[in-house]
């Protein structure tokens, strides 16, 4: 049978926490709504507070703070330990991509009077859902000289919006015959972005201008044809994240996945113990939606990398013998969200194994589908540890899986980091509508999981 429901609440229910921590995780998902911003903004408090670049610093000592800005699009935190990271390091890794509309490199097409962005949609998505909603664009322009301007167009009262027009009921007929996979093909994400018509003569109009209108791109918002060619820019659902339900006990928010683990890795590693027991990382890594591939995905180089300046910075050796030992000494969680039981999907689901939203962090000692394939499964030792310091710190937590077999399932970062020989579990919050434009998360069970983070940078010991 399941074990009691509501361990969240029950604990954090009364805790003066639950407001202003579900605030900060609101403030954390509306200004940081991709990978690029989260890097931004943790970069530029970074250096607010005095802390240093690692590749510019050695010598250092317990209770200093070093990071790496990892291409703009990772970024890797630490907390030096009393003890050598050559003896392994307490690392608590999320990523900061989301699905999302991207851009393509010739966006911009006319038909039919209507002026569309041609786009490429990213990660794993129910295409029907991106569509009618209003959605704002982010992301960066670079003019080749080294110089970067950030767009976030479409967040403020003032800004215009963007849709994807969905086809019109009264001339769907077909619709009745379409599988929910089939309703929106992935060639017609594209972006509606004007409209506005030009004046031939008294009686006519001429189409759309894309002449003007790549005028107007450009001389309001510097989006000429070049920049676009290597524009960094993506569609997002418009719109701050919200409070949910009578009782506000929800929040609501796109891309909570994974930027929930992001921001509650974030806030623990603030308050976590000034001067560890053991050098503690805060990392947050990209592509993890499309397979955890390119140069800032958990299957490139950061973290060796980091690794490997941090036992420079120590003045420790940097041979790959004493980086394999560091690794293999290392205790990490790969930070991330797990699907939460729907009740009105009972069928999706199998007896008593889907955990709650409001029941404390996820544990999920495998991932995979069907056999377990692209699964990282962590040793016994490391989910027992794990329950040891949760109970000492009474931290709520659950079990828990994705789904009924051969009809669900799903992969994380995990099985990169596991490879390299550290020891790695997934933890995380549940969420209803994952993947959706608006995911939605338990304020107890956030609350729970920075305490949960935090728990693990002050407390896990070498196994």
């Amino acid at each position: 049978m399941r074990e009691k429901s509501g361990k969240s609440w029950s604990k954090y229910g009364a805790d003066p926490r639950l407001n202003t921590l579900s605030q900060d995780l609101m403030d954390f998902l509306t200004e940081n709504k991709t990978e690029r911003e989260i890097v931004r903004t943790t970069c530029a408090s970074l250096k607010k507070a005095g802390a240093r670049s690692v590749t510019d610093c050695s010598g250092v000592c317990a209770g200093d703070v070093v990071y790496m800005n990892w291409k703009n699009r990772a970024v890797a935190v630490a907390r030096i330990g009393k003890k050598s990271v050559a003896e392994g390091v307490n690392v608590i890794i999320s990523h900061g991509d989301a699905p999302r509309i991207d851009i393509k490199e010739r966006p911009l097409y006319e038909k039919e009077d209507l002026a569309f962005f041609d786009c490429h949609y990213y990660g794993g998505i129910k295409k029907y859902q991106w569509v009618n909603i209003p959605l704002a664009l982010h992301g960066e322009l670079y003019d080749g000289s080294g110089n970067t301007q950030f767009l976030a167009l479409g967040e403020k009262k003032e800004d215009p919006v963007f849709t994807i027009p969905d086809l019109a009921i009264h001339v769907d007929s077909e619709m009745s015959k379409r599988t929910a996979k089939e309703a929106v093909d992935g060639e017609n994400l594209d972006t509606l972005v004007g409209s506005e018509t030009s004046p031939q003569n008294d009686e006519a109009h001429e189409h759309i201008s894309i002449e003007s209108l790549k005028k107007l791109l450009s001389r309001q918002w510097g989006l000429d044809e070049k920049k676009l060619v290597s524009a960094d820019l993506t569609f997002v659902p418009a719109g701050p994240a919200r409070e949910l339900g009578f009782d506000r006990s929800l929040i609501g928010s796109y891309a909570l996945d994974d930027h929930i683990c992001a921001a509650a890795s974030w806030f623990a590693f603030l308050q976590a113990e000034k001067i560890p027991e053991r050098t503690v990382i805060h990392m947050v890594m990209d592509k993890e939606e499309i397979g955890s591939d390119g140069v800032a995905g958990a299957d490139g180089a950061l973290f060796e990398l980091f690794m490997l300046e941090l036992l420079r910075a120590e003045n420790e050796p940097v041979d790959a013998l004493t980086l394999r030992r560091a690794i293999a000494g290392t205790l990490a969680v790969s930070a991330d969200v797990t699907a939460g039981c729907n009740p009105l999907y009972e069928s999706s689901y199998v007896r008593d194994q889907q955990p709650l939203c409001g029941n404390g962090v996820v544990i999920m000692k495998s991932s995979g589908s069907g056999g377990k394939y692209e699964a990282s499964e962590a040793r016994g030792e490391m989910m027992s540890a794990v329950v040891k310091v949760l109970d000492a710190q009474s931290v709520p937590w659950q079990v828990g899986s994705f789904g009924r077999i051969d009809k669900a399932g799903g992969g994380t970062l995990a099985k990169y980091i596991a490879r390299l020989g550290a020891d790695i579990i997934d933890i995380g919050p549940a969420l209803l509508s994952m993947h959706s434009p608006f995911e939605i998360a338990s304020k107890a069970d956030f609350v729970a999981l920075t305490d949960c983070y935090t728990a693990f940078f002050n407390n896990m010991k070498a196994l």
